[in-house]
């Protein structure tokens, strides 16, 4: 089925969810606004949810505009089945108090916003038989994660622990990216069988994010000089990376992925290795699973690194700065290489 979006806060029960007492309730997931990153960071804990409770529904609420209604939508038709935008749950409070009664009762609520006003009136006027949050300590949880006592700073591992607070244990939350036979062709007579394909994104939505494209077209020389071939995804606004990438590395191929997310997923689907910016598609190279170098300067590796289980992470910081100009091409050269070790995967 797939997800019914409200881009304005209307809390009316779609036709296709009402359900009579005796049918499972909605288990409700709130969470502030959402860039495809901060999304793509709440994956695991939504696999998580939909396979501990797979008999009822989730309803993605955000206090403004949310991936899970825009880019990732395609991808959330199994796992949501309402997504609301602008709910008009945050301030003020007797605004917030009146939307949050006007939406159905929960099984259970999980509530990622951590400003404590908010969430303490999401606790107190949401209908549910289970409240969880990320509060410090866990507050105004229904219980905490077992053996827990103190919240993981990752967004990802965050969220997995309220999951695991639910359930009770262990959450199950592998998986990747459902991909239509046709981008896969796609991806397939893009790369084909034989080579050994590094990704490059050297884009972001914020400047200080981006390694100097240089160190990127530097990066593409030694990955070409290596035997490997360099696969860039480049955005509608990166031309001038795409020039100097194509002048460094000739052999590097450049999929037009822009039409559609999921030509992106399929293209990552056939990658060895991948090498990418604190970013968009770098949380989605990890959403898919491909083995990923992550490069970061001034944000907080602890919370926004990528979750994985194939991937570096290689920081400003730990070469004396904290901007990505600090980064050497041999840093980012040397943690592709030891992926591929590590993968063993044969060349494609």
């Amino acid at each position: 089925m797939s997800p019914s979006v409200s881009p304005a806060p209307s809390f009316e029960t779609p036709a296709s969810e009402a359900q009579p007492s005796a049918h499972p309730r909605p288990i409700a997931v709130l969470v502030d606004r959402e860039g495809l990153g901060d999304s793509l960071l709440k994956l695991p804990f939504l696999r998580a949810v939909r396979r501990a409770y797979p008999d009822h529904p989730v309803w993605w609420i955000a206090t403004h505009q949310t991936s899970m209604a825009r880019e990732l939508a395609p991808f959330m038709r199994p796992l949501l089945a309402n997504v609301i935008e602008n709910a008009g749950i945050t301030t003020p409070p007797l605004p917030v108090i009146a939307n949050l009664r006007k939406l159905p009762p929960f099984e259970m609520v999980f509530d990622s916003r951590t400003r404590g006003l908010t969430v303490l009136l999401a606790r107190l006027f949401l209908k549910h038989r289970g409240f969880y949050c990320c509060l410090p300590g866990y507050l105004f949880s229904s219980r905490r994660p077992p053996g827990r006592f103190s919240r993981p700073r990752g967004i990802a591992a965050r969220m997995l622990s309220l999951a695991e607070a639910a359930i009770g244990g262990p959450a199950d939350w592998e998986g990747g990216l459902p991909v239509s036979d046709a981008a896969r062709a796609f991806a397939a007579a893009t790369l084909p069988d034989g080579a050994t394909y590094v990704g490059l994104a050297p884009g972001s939505r914020e400047p200080r994010k981006n390694w100097p494209r240089e160190r990127f077209a530097a990066l593409a020389e030694r990955l070409a000089a290596s035997g490997r071939t360099p696969v860039v995804f480049i955005g509608p606004q990166e031309t001038a990376v795409r020039d100097e990438l194509r002048r460094a590395a000739p052999s590097a191929i450049f999929p037009d992925t822009t039409a559609r997310l999921e030509l992106a997923v399929a293209i990552a689907e056939r990658l060895a290795a991948a090498v990418a910016n604190d970013s968009g598609i770098g949380h989605l190279l990890a959403a898919t699973r491909t083995p990923l170098v992550s490069l970061f300067g001034p944000t907080e590796v602890a919370r926004w690194a990528p979750f994985t289980r194939h991937g570096i992470v290689v920081s400003a910081k730990d070469f004396g700065g904290d901007t990505m100009e600090h980064i050497p091409v041999d840093a980012a050269f040397a943690a592709v290489e030891t992926l591929l070790a590590q993968d063993g995967r044969p060349g494609r």
